[in-house]
């Protein structure tokens, strides 16, 4: 019950198709909060530590940015702040080019799943990564859902789901309430489905769900949030995902 067997984003087909100008936009209108917190902390901060670059990397990677792209977004930001441009290029390009399968092993990475990032390496002092819904103290989380211009009744609703621990069910909520609809008529399970389906709504891909499209569709967010509900260890498939990423972690320069 705990292995993602939803789409894994590693082939895109809008590879290229999206500019660096464009991302900070896109970080308000179509990031999970989990991606839109680590893009503000990496732009404050010109640094994200490791569990966050690979966090936010792997997702810029599967919404379409290029290696070239990254290498440039990463290295412009972090010259910013307490790295030189020397200090990135022997300490942080290798690790981007072999997150692209361009070293090492040349595994093809792919982007966290919302149960990795919810049941994995969870965020210490100094980090941003993890799920906000998961890993924020429920006031830090109701000022910053206040920041962002949630409603009063939404962020009620969004902080009864996470004391639930329904934390995929608030996002959804999240979604709900920024995108202006009454229900997203999907099951969300990945920040990549979360982006996509974003800019399918608000390019007029899809159409606004004002009701239920169908009579299973509670019924199957609700399958979908047990196992997050469930405080048992990932199965052995999500275990070989995360051997896989140690050869990758393995490059990531901790400072």
């Amino acid at each position: 019950s705990h292995s993602y067997v939803g789409p894994d984003y590693s082939v895109q087909k809008n590879t290229g198709k999206i500019s660096l100008e464009q991302i900070d936009t896109l970080s308000v209108k179509s990031f999970p909060l989990c991606m839109r917190q680590l893009h503000k902390a990496l732009r404050d901060n010109h640094h994200l530590r490791h569990g966050g670059r690979m966090q936010y990397g792997l997702f810029l990677k599967g919404i379409g940015l290029t290696l070239e792209q990254a290498l440039e977004f990463w290295k412009k930001e972090f010259i910013r702040g307490k790295v030189d441009a020397d200090k990135f290029d022997k300490g942080y390009a290798y690790s981007i080019r072999h997150s692209y399968g361009k070293e090492g092993k040349r595994t093809d990475y792919t982007p966290y799943s919302c149960m990795k990032i919810i049941m994995s390496n969870p965020p210490s002092q100094g980090d941003y990564h993890g799920c906000p819904f998961r890993h924020t103290d429920p006031e830090l989380l109701k000022q910053k859902l206040q920041a962002y211009k949630i409603p009063p009744s939404g962020i009620t609703q969004i902080l009864e789901l996470v004391k639930g621990m329904h934390y995929q069910l608030a996002c959804q909520k999240y979604f709900e309430l920024t995108h202006e609809v009454d229900d997203i008529g999907f099951s969300l399970n990945h920040p990549n489905q979360y982006f996509t389906e974003s800019q399918r709504l608000l390019t007029g891909g899809r159409e606004q769900k004002k009701e239920l499209n169908n009579a299973g569709n509670s019924q199957q967010k609700g399958n979908s949030q047990e196992s997050m509900n469930s405080n048992s260890t990932p199965t052995s498939s999500n275990k070989t995902a995360d051997a896989e990423l140690e050869g990758l972690e393995a490059y990531f320069t901790e400072d």
